[in-house]
Formats: C-alpha cells, sequence, structure tokens
C-alpha cells in the first residue's frame, strides 16, 4: 500500500524513577507505545508472544488494544529509570498506524542512542514543533524497523472504535454486540481473538489507561476520575487499578508527584 499521509494527533510521554523490582503491570493502551529502560530492564509479553527482555538502555514496542504484562527490574542503585512515548497516528487519514505495521517487541539496539533523544524531546512543551517533529521521527524508525501488513476494514478496528467511543458508558458485550450487528457471543470470540481478554475486561484495560492518564496529568480526585472514565464502584476501580499498576490510585498519584516536583 502506498502511504501519501500520516498524521499524530495525540502525544503523550511519560517516565519513572523508583524502586520497581518484580512489579507486575498488566494493560491495554490505547495508543501505540515505546518505553526505553535507561536503568534496569523489562521484561514484556504481548498479547500471546513469548517473554522479551529490554536489557539495560533497550526499549520495547507495544500496538494498542493488546494486552501486555510487564515485569520491572531495578539497575545499579537499588531503583529503576524509565521513559516512553504514547503516539495515536492514521495514515492515509483512514488506518491507524499501528494496525498496518508487525514491530518488532523489542527495538533493533543500533536505534537506542537515537530513540532515546527522540523519546526526551516529546517531552517538550514549550515547543511543539520539536516535540511534533519527534514523534514523526520516531514512527519513522518504526516503520522502518517493521514489516508492512495488508489494511483491513476488520472487526478489530470497529471494537476499539467503538469503546473508545464509549467507555465512559456503561457498555459490554450486548452493546457492543448491537454496535457490530452481531451476537454476544460473537464478541467474546472476537475480544479473546483480538485482545486475549473477555470484552469487560477490554473494556475496563481502557478504562484504566484514561484513569492513569488522568491521574498523571490531572488534580481531579480519584473517585471523579474513577466515575469520568465509566466505573461506578469505586472500591473496584482502586481494586482493578492496584492489580494493573501495582500500586492504589492515591500511593499511584503519590509517587508521580514525588517524582515530578
Amino acid at each position: 500500500m502506498k502511504i501519501d499521509k500520516v498524521e499524530i494527533s495525540k502525544i503523550s510521554p511519560g517516565f519513572l524513577c523508583c524502586d520497581m523490582e518484580g512489579v507486575l503491570h498488566k494493560k491495554i493502551t490505547s495508543a501505540l507505545s515505546v518505553v526505553m529502560a535507561t536503568r534496569g530492564s523489562y521484561d514484556i509479553k504481548i498479547g500471546d508472544s513469548q517473554i522479551y527482555s529490554t536489557g539495560e538502555g533497550g526499549a520495547f514496542i507495544a500496538p494498542s488494544g493488546i494486552i501486555q504484562e510487564i515485569t520491572h527490574h531495578n539497575g545499579e542503585g537499588g531503583y529503576m529509570r524509565a521513559k516512553w512515548t504514547f503516539i495515536d497516528a492514521t495514515v492515509n487519514g483512514k488506518y491507524k498506524f499501528d494496525d498496518l505495521y508487525k514491530f518488532p517487541i523489542i527495538l533493533d539496539k543500533k536505534y537506542n542512542a537515537e530513540m532515546s533523544d527522540l523519546i526526551e524531546k516529546t517531552f517538550n512543551n514549550e515547543n511543539a514543533f520539536e516535540k511534533t517533529a519527534a514523534a514523526y521521527s520516531i514512527i519513522n524508525i518504526l516503520a522502518k524497523s517493521a514489516e508492512m501488513k495488508e489494511p483491513s476494514d476488520d472487526v478489530k478496528k470497529r471494537i476499539e472504535f467503538f469503546v473508545l467511543e464509549n467507555y465512559a458508558s456503561e457498555i459490554g458485550a450486548p452493546e457492543m454486540a448491537r454496535a457490530l450487528y452481531c451476537s454476544a457471543s460473537q464478541i467474546f470470540r472476537y475480544t479473546r481473538k483480538y485482545f486475549g481478554v473477555s470484552p469487560a475486561n477490554y473494556v475496563n484495560g481502557i478504562r484504566l489507561q484514561k484513569a492513569e492518564n488522568l491521574i498523571r496529568s490531572t488534580d481531579k480526585r480519584i473517585n471523579e476520575i474513577c466515575f469520568s472514565v465509566g466505573f461506578s464502584d469505586l472500591p473496584y476501580f482502586v481494586k482493578l487499578f492496584k492489580k494493573h499498576y501495582g500500586e492504589s490510585p492515591t500511593v499511584y498519584r503519590r509517587k508521580i508527584c514525588a517524582e515530578n516536583p
């Protein structure tokens, strides 16, 4: 397929610097992510893949909409330092960038130094031109590292679109089935096939990713965030958040604030 246009709609960088030894995160993201361990390392499993290790200074690539299992390992000094950026991009005004490519899970180490510098530049909120240029350079590296896939207007994209548009509402397999004109049992088969989880777990994974971003980037109260992303039960939200991110929302925010005084 000839690529005529690539557009980036959102860039969301982040970082950590703390004791993370053995902490396991299981999550689904709504955007393509590039995550680099600058001290310590990650073990990463995406979907039904085997477990890979980034090694210190290495990076992993995770497409959106697929469950990730990430184990953190400290480096020298007894702590881990990492940085990442999430990028939403479309190709030819129609396809998600990460739907068109099959990425290696671990980025080729020949790109590590360049990728490290580019991720740093996506943190630049003072110069939107430099930030955006860095993001385009990142996806250019990813495209060069990947195999291109044949585009298709498939069920996976329709499920992703429906959930991203409606995650804040009460939705589950019946609502997804009505939107896709199929049965609820088919929706269960589709989400297991494409995302490795049940419909409810897929929806909650997107909600948790949205909640984590709000906890990190706003001063909204935890209960406000809980209800704004579609959860109706605060204790259940806290339980799921802790399972996915290793800490309760309150402790997670406290650590983020400590890292960003």
